[in-house]
């Protein structure tokens, strides 16, 4: 059973891939909403996982903003 390769990017590349400010994703590491990556020193994001948050959001990116 092959799994899908993960989409990583930084904080400032997914905070731009939602239109969002990085604070933004800081907000919902500290909510639990979203998982925080850690390689090295790097904050990383699964670009999968972001796009389930911001589907499940109500408002979507409003949401995410709020």
């Amino acid at each position: 059973r092959a799994s899908k390769a993960r989409r990583w990017a930084s904080l400032k590349e997914a905070a731009e891939y939602i239109s969002v400010h990085p604070k933004t994703l800081t907000r919902r590491f500290s909510d639990g909403s979203l998982i925080r990556y850690r390689v090295g020193r790097r904050v990383m994001v699964d670009l999968d996982e972001l796009d389930e948050l911001v589907v499940a959001s109500a408002g979507g990116l409003k949401t995410m903003a709020g």
